[in-house]
């Protein structure tokens, strides 16, 4: 008896040390970067929501869930009304008004919470298509305990299904290569 008393008190232990806190976004910042025939434009998205979970145990961190959503029409260029609802058509936002990333494999985790960098794999969904993405992100613990996470992901649009705009009448067009910059700040 008291062996299976011991052995139930190690794993609470146990299970307390590696428990997942979740967390939720606090704060974000996603920056779209494009090209096109006439000039680069820049795009932020202002609407983003999502939440984490993760653990650590002294001896390294432990994440177990991500999942973002945003959506697209927070979506605002530095070009104005007009290349907004260009992308908001290429991005096919009636039917698909978010954007989303979900966890699916964490391949790495190096560091402690104070400097980590890791890199993971999860399906992310643009215009209704998912494709399986990797990331390398890297991760900070704030004096107030936050977690900042930050990063960067080339893609094509066309990956996605997503045709370029094109504007007056096809003389301009976009390049199908476009680079989201990201932080992200989880709190308890």
């Amino acid at each position: 008896m008291k062996k299976l008393i011991a052995l139930i008190v190690l794993t609470s232990v146990f299970v307390m040390a590696n428990a997942q806190e979740e967390y939720k976004l606090t704060g974000s910042s996603v920056k779209i970067d494009g090209t096109s025939t006439l000039h680069n434009w820049t795009a932020d998205v202002t609407k983003v929501s999502g939440k984490l979970a993760m653990s650590d145990n002294g001896g390294g961190v432990n994440l177990s869930s991500v999942n973002i959503e945003m959506d697209v029409y927070s979506i605002k260029s530095d070009k104005g009304s007009t290349m907004e609802t260009n992308i908001y058509n290429a991005l096919k936002a009636k039917s698909n008004p978010k954007i989303t990333f979900q966890l699916t494999k964490v391949n790495s985790i190096s560091g402690t919470l104070a400097d980590l960098t890791a890199v993971v794999s999860g399906n992310l969904t643009i215009a209704g298509t998912t494709k399986a993405v990797d990331l390398t992100v890297k991760g900070k613990q704030k004096a107030n305990g936050a977690i900042e996470f930050s990063g960067s992901k080339k893609l094509k649009m066309t990956t996605f299904n997503v045709k370029p705009p094109t504007f007056m009448f096809g003389a301009m067009k976009t390049g199908d290569d476009v680079t989201i910059t990201f932080s992200a700040t989880f709190t308890k």
